[in-house]
């Protein structure tokens, strides 16, 4: 597997760190929305713990979160990075076991409609330097219509996801995760799809659902997978699964990520 040269200091550098899969050759990745505006913490923190993934990117962190976040994992993912936006539906984060060689926030691609940050990171897998981009593509929702974004961001999303794909490095192998706000067959995927990327099929319930209480029962209006795990050739996903837990209207997406 090709990889940069200064991913050998980086897997020396994780040996000591107790990271479950990463120790057995792969790294297990969560991608999780956590929702910003979700009141009830402790069972989505409850999600993220029981998961045990090396790596959690997350979505819609608010300051709220990251203190929720910080109280609750400070030893469990000794190495994190937060990014707070004005938008809280914004603000991203990465909490993992493994060293972060890199870590940086770029700004929504000007001139394609984007809302919100991506964040690029660079972690020490024990395989090789992986690049990993979270990711929170524009909503689908225009002039405060659901109806209405559902047809007219489509072309919003697949213009944001390659101006961030022209900043990617492409010696590294790469992951692209997060709440693409678009099911497997939208513009965004295809166009990650056409640059060589996969997208990793889940087992499970959907990755979203929209919920209503009616006679005291929750029940879902709608549902769509619309949060991906994306990888490159260079890389192999085992164990995919969408898990059920938490509070947020996501669920988690857990995965196992190895060199191919």
């Amino acid at each position: 597997m090709r990889c940069a040269l200064l991913s050998v200091i980086f897997v020396l550098a994780a040996v000591p760190v107790q990271a479950g899969d990463a120790r057995r050759g792969a790294l297990r990745l969560m991608t999780y929305n956590l929702d910003y505006a979700n009141p009830s913490f402790g069972p989505t923190l409850d999600a993220i713990a029981a998961a045990g993934a090396d790596v959690v990117l997350l979505q819609e962190v608010s300051e709220r979160w990251r203190d929720a976040l910080i109280e609750r994992f400070a030893t469990t993912y000794p190495h994190r990075a937060f990014r707070i936006h004005t938008r809280m539906a914004g603000g991203l984060a990465v909490l993992s076991k493994l060293p972060l060689a890199h870590e940086e926030l770029w700004a929504p691609p000007a001139d394609t409609g984007a809302w919100f940050p991506a964040e690029r990171i660079v972690v020490a897998a024990p395989f090789c330097a992986l690049q990993l981009l979270n990711v929170h593509l524009r909503p689908a929702r225009d002039r405060g219509s659901w109806l209405r974004g559902f047809m007219t961001t489509r072309e919003v999303r697949r213009k944001e996801i390659e101006a961030h794909w022209q900043k990617l490095d492409r010696d590294a192998p790469t992951i692209v995760a997060g709440d693409f706000n678009e099911d497997p067959s939208g513009r965004a995927v295809a166009f990650l799809a056409q640059q060589g990327m996969t997208r990793v099929p889940t087992t499970g319930p959907t990755t979203w659902h929209y919920q209503a209480i009616t006679r005291g029962l929750a029940v879902d209006l709608l549902k769509m997978d619309i949060d991906h795990v994306m990888i490159d050739g260079r890389l192999a996903a085992s164990d995919a699964r969408v898990l059920d837990a938490g509070t947020s209207d996501h669920r988690p997406v857990v995965v196992a990520i190895a060199p191919r």
